[in-house]
């Protein structure tokens, strides 16, 4: 009998460039030894659903993604849901693919495709966020709901310049979140304007920000956190930060592998550049290599 791979992919991450690779990336995948089962999506949800719809079937060696880091996140978190998994072999397509990024996955998505042949398999840390998981990043606050409001459309024509022109606008309209953070020993209690928890060596397309020594397999998160303050300290603030310098009186920055947010009201939260809800309590942990990818 054949083994199985099963490959999911978003036809419409970053500009639909999949169409044009498509018929080469199956040629690639298949050979006289393997069954490939493709499986496009067509909505929000769809790849979880499909990854634990095949968590029974004992010939699926092995599951192929292709899309952005919101077809990523949810792989990761159809895997995590399950009891038996199998490793993911992830080909990039999306608008900024920040976690490709980071772990060097290559850009041309044939060659990306041929880890299902010759990649390394690398157990890598996921996270939870209260009863949900998210793979490389966690936020709230400033520029957090650019990635999920800005229209998919958008996305395909101007790519990562879309972010940072739905990102402008938000600077006028700052808001102030009032939380208890508790992590490790420490609690602190203060306003603040911007919230990350994250394994990722680049967010929104920049690198450097969560600093030069970033693992994606030790059991910890990143967390950056940005306090309240004058208008005029934010630029240094985040100029500071895209070159992975966390030292401004503002900034607190440490290494977590469990943290608990708790807000006076509800916030809007971001995960892997989806709408996670609206939270008052978010409650997270990493768990350590949890999901093997073939890099």
């Amino acid at each position: 009998m054949k083994n199985r791979l099963l490959f999911i992919y978003n036809p419409n991450a970053g500009k639909k460039a999949i169409k044009d690779k498509l018929l080469e990336i199956i040629n690639n995948l298949t050979d006289e030894n393997m069954e490939l089962v493709v499986s496009p999506t067509k909505k929000r949800g769809d790849a979880e659903v499909r990854v634990m719809e095949y968590e029974n079937d004992i010939d699926c060696e092995m599951i192929i993604c292709s899309g952005g880091d919101g077809t990523l996140h949810e792989v990761v978190s159809g895997m995590m849901k399950r009891v038996h998994r199998v490793p993911i072999v992830y080909i990039p397509t999306g608008s900024t693919n920040d976690f490709g990024v980071s772990l060097n996955i290559p850009k041309d998505m044939v060659v990306a495709s041929d880890m299902a042949k010759f990649g390394m398999p690398f157990p890598i840390d996921v996270a939870s966020l209260n009863h949900d998981y998210f793979v490389y990043t966690c936020c709230f606050g400033l520029f957090t709901e650019t990635s999920y409001a800005t229209p998919q459309a958008a996305k395909n024509v101007l790519g990562h310049f879309a972010y940072i022109l739905k990102g402008s606008t938000e600077l006028a309209k700052i808001k102030k979140y009032h939380m208890k953070v508790e992590f490790d020993d420490e609690v602190i209690t203060d306003t603040f304007i911007f919230g990350m928890v994250c394994s990722t060596s680049s967010v929104g397309g920049f690198k450097g920000i969560t600093g030069k020594d970033v693992r994606f397999d030790d059991g910890y998160y990143e967390m950056i956190l940005i306090k309240d303050g004058s208008m005029l300290d934010l630029i240094p603030i985040v100029n500071d930060l895209v070159k992975g310098n966390h030292t401004h009186e503002r900034v607190i920055y440490r290494r977590v592998n469990k943290v608990k947010f708790t807000s006076e009201k509800e916030v809007a939260w971001c995960v892997d550049g989806e709408f996670a809800g609206n939270l008052r309590v978010a409650d997270i942990k990493i768990n350590r290599r949890a999901v093997t990818l073939m890099i």
